[in-house]
């Protein structure tokens, strides 16, 4: 009588063991290339976004009747609340033409006679539609959008949330929730979600941009 060749309950159960370990890591394998290829593209964007503000402040061309600008940048307040994105926006003058003491002064909007306050030197609080027509307050930015980023990542702020580049000079100023110009760099940590965290820094006048590991999670 021929004798039937087969595997053995246990080879069956070593060779399914083999698999799933084999399958897990791939999986594994997968989610942390996808989210580090995520994070890459996140850190990306942030850093080109940032860049193409710098360049716009400089190069600084207003729009027929619009009164002068004080600079254009980002608002990266949403970033740190869940919705992961942030906003771009110009600064409107109350002055028609570059001239003013408020215009030329080392920091924008401010007038040396008088201390820093919400009228003198801080920058107004919130992003309206519209254009530049002699109020001062932050406008959007007109063909730019919205900056978003990967919902799944942890994302908080630090220092500042108001990235302003002056317009011609294009240096960076950095204001804090409030409106409050402040001596500090943009922090924006990043968690990756697989292991890792970093740090984006925006630095204060030169708007130059690092990143920075600052360890493992949590």
């Amino acid at each position: 009588m021929e004798k039937v060749k087969a595997y053995t309950l246990m080879e069956m159960l070593v060779v399914m063991t083999i698999m799933i370990i084999l399958l897990s890591v791939g999986i594994f394998s997968y989610l942390s290339f996808a989210k580090t290829t995520q994070f890459n593209q996140d850190v990306a964007d942030i850093q080109n976004d940032v860049l193409i503000m710098q360049r716009a402040a400089m190069l600084f061309e207003r729009d027929p009747d619009e009164y002068w600008l004080y600079g254009v940048g980002v608002d990266f307040g949403s970033l740190g609340n869940g919705e992961g994105n942030y906003e771009f926006f110009k600064w409107c003058s109350p002055y028609p033409d570059f001239g003013d003491v408020r215009t030329k002064s080392e920091y924008p909007n401010f007038d040396p006679e008088y201390s820093f306050s919400d009228t003198n030197g801080n920058i107004p609080v919130g992003i309206s539609d519209g254009v530049c027509d002699g109020e001062m307050k932050l406008v959007k930015l007109s063909g730019y959008g919205v900056g978003n980023l990967n919902l799944d990542e942890d994302v908080s702020i630090a220092n500042g949330r108001f990235l302003l580049f002056e317009a011609v000079s294009g240096k960076a100023f950095i204001y804090d929730s409030s409106g409050t110009l402040v001596d500090a760099n943009v922090e924006i940590i990043l968690n990756k979600g697989v292991g890792d965290r970093h740090m984006l820094v925006i630095k204060n006048l030169s708007g130059r941009i690092e990143l920075i590991n600052i360890g493992d999670d949590e």
